[in-house]
């Protein structure tokens, strides 16, 4: 019996390349970065692949990110506390992320988020894309120590729900971080993304969904009588 859905937030519940790509092109031109020789297009795309989908922090990022173009160490700085203060509030949820939440507690079911990240930067985000008031419990990575996929931080998820971890089911965009650390702490995992997104070096995920509210029918199956 499924008794508890969390789920990962960015690319998850919170369309993190919408909100990055409107809030990049703005802090480029905030801080006029024009003028120190850096061109937009580039900028936007050295973020994204020394971001690597989110794995690395992003107060390890800026500094490397400045190197990469040759600015200096306090412009760096000044990138990470914009980053820190600005883009949590420009987030935006999922398309069908409320839907699914409110249909699921509809059928009694607690819902939580389980997230890498720093609880200054995440927290804001779930509060600016709607989502805090369907949510009953809330891990963040840098709250607590531990980060995804390491199996603790998913049985945390489950003992603050007071349930058992194979009465919970997690859903998340990341192959090793989400769906692999789920599975490794004995709980449902769910796939959220397209099949040929999957590497071809890991085992198929057992249950996979392209769009949110497709999970509402699967917590319904996993949840129906079986017969004797």
């Amino acid at each position: 019996m499924i008794k508890a859905v969390l789920f990962d937030l960015d690319e998850t519940l919170i369309d993190k390349t919408a909100t990055v790509l409107t809030f990049l092109p703005l802090q480029y031109q905030r801080f006029r970065l024009g003028e120190h020789g850096v061109e937009e297009q580039r900028y936007i795309a050295e973020f994204l692949r020394l971001e690597k989908a989110g794995l690395v922090r992003k107060r390890d990022l800026y500094p490397r990110l400045a190197e990469t173009f040759g600015l200096p160490g306090d412009l760096a700085d000044a990138l990470f506390h914009d980053f820190e203060t600005v883009y949590p509030g420009m987030a935006v949820p999922m398309s069908g992320a409320k839907q699914t939440i409110s249909a699921l507690k509809q059928y009694g079911v607690l819902i939580g988020v389980v997230s890498n990240g720093e609880g200054n930067v995440q927290r804001p985000k779930i509060a600016a894309a709607g989502l805090a008031e369907g949510l009953d419990l809330v891990v963040i990575s840098g709250d607590i120590g531990l980060r995804k996929p390491a199996r603790e931080i998913f049985e945390l998820a489950a003992r603050r729900f007071d349930l058992p971890v194979d009465s919970c089911l997690f859903v998340g965009d990341n192959p090793e971080a989400d769906i692999l650390g789920a599975d490794s702490a004995g709980m449902h995992a769910v796939y959220f993304g397209p099949k040929n997104a999957w590497p071809a070096s890991l085992p198929s995920p057992r249950y996979r969904i392209e769009l949110l509210p497709q999970l509402i029918a699967l917590v319904r199956d996993l949840n129906a009588p079986t017969e004797a």
